[in-house]
């Protein structure tokens, strides 16, 4: 497939299959959750490839049938209800914008939510602004778009991602709303996903939440290495170019294998001169992008109490930590106590730079923490 890229590693958004890594599994799955007619709760840490995911999902549908209608929309930019339902009429505009009549039909049914078109100033997209000012104006607003999309003669999927954001709108009462709604159309099937584990569990698996056991939780983990090792070779090989196993495998150990990071690295080397990266290469690319981020790093420390940023540094430099709160990790690092570093671990955990992953502490910014152990390690 021609996309007009010079560069295989893509580090955002998501092109085609062709610069998608494995996941074969992962998609099947979801696949088979949509034509089940199940929803799906995708659950990863930040920067894994989760959004990748269901974008290459989205992808696989639109290209199976064309009579599919796949409603994807991102609340991690929504503050509260009213911008959640903007984005989804958004969203619905722009898919079917070139249908004939379907503006004047949704304007119709949202007229008493005062609709109004704008263009978005950052990507000069279409967007369509609603007025909300309680909740039963939010029930309506959301009751007004499904039965809008139930009159379009499709298979229609919806795609909630960053769907714990609601966790944190004003309006108290967002998933009792959202989830009365989501019931009057069991038709539709419903993928949610996240990137904050805790919040997302509780929504679905506490028996006090409207959401409670609706769907299936599936949780994204990281790219097999030896499917990744050959997604990379084949790319570099492609492009007539090459690196060595033990060189791929480098910048694994470097990247704790985190989807993003391991793009990151990949695409910058894909740009060196030269048809052979060398270990040279890699040295100097990791010293890089340290030096480059470092800028941000010293603006974090400078926004962290000296017990967190201690704390943060000692995490870094064992290169994670499963018992923080041991007199041996409290001793070794001058943290004073064990209630001194339980109130510190939860503040970092609060501002997510820290991560409990596979049981095991660790900096959720995998640059910031090898900044960290280059910097501060012994």
């Amino acid at each position: 497939m021609k996309t007009g890229i010079t560069n295989p590693f893509i580090t955002r958004g998501y092109l085609c299959p062709d610069y998608f890594c494995d996941r074969a599994e992962e998609t099947k799955r979801i696949l088979d959750a949509i034509s089940s007619g199940r929803n799906l709760t995708l659950i990863s840490l930040r920067r894994m490839g989760k959004t990748g995911l269901l974008k290459h999902v989205k992808y696989q549908l639109e290209q199976s049938s064309k009579e599919f209608t796949v409603i994807y929309v991102d609340l991690l930019p929504t503050m509260n209800g009213n911008e959640m339902l903007n984005s989804i009429a958004s969203v619905l505009y722009r898919i079917r914008k070139n249908e004939r009549n379907f503006l004047e039909r949704m304007l119709g049914f949202m007229s008493s939510l005062r609709p109004r078109l704008t263009v978005d100033p950052l990507t000069g997209e279409p967007s369509l602004e609603l007025k909300v000012e309680s909740a039963s104006g939010l029930k309506s607003g959301l009751e007004q778009i499904l039965r809008l999309i139930s009159e379009i003669k499709h298979d229609i999927v919806f795609m909630f991602d960053e769907f714990q954001q609601i966790g944190k709108y004003p309006e108290k009462n967002i998933e009792a709303v959202l989830r009365s709604v989501i019931q009057e159309y069991p038709a539709v099937p419903y993928i949610f996903s996240g990137s904050s584990k805790h919040m997302l569990e509780n929504m679905f698996m506490l028996p006090e939440k409207p959401f409670y056991q609706s769907t299936e939780l599936m949780y994204l983990d990281r790219i097999q290495e030896n499917d990744y090792r050959t997604f990379v070779q084949d790319l570099f090989s492609n492009g007539k170019r090459k690196i060595e196993d033990d060189l791929i495998l480098k910048v694994f150990v470097w990247t704790r294998l985190h989807t993003y990071y391991v793009q990151y690295v990949f695409n910058h080397l894909y740009m060196k001169r030269g048809s052979a990266i060398t270990d040279s290469d890699v040295n100097n690319l990791f010293h890089q992008i340290l030096t480059d981020f470092e800028p941000q790093f010293i603006n974090y420390r400078n926004l962290l109490s000296p017990h967190q940023f201690r704390l943060l540094k000692a995490i870094a430099v064992e290169d994670g930590i499963t018992q923080p709160t041991s007199g041996n990790f409290i001793s070794r690092n001058d943290l004073t106590s064990a209630s001194s570093v339980s109130t510190s671990l939860k503040a970092l955990a609060d501002k997510e730079m820290i991560v409990l992953d596979r049981d095991k502490w660790q900096v959720y910014d995998v640059f910031l923490s090898r900044w960290l152990e280059y910097h501060y390690k012994d």
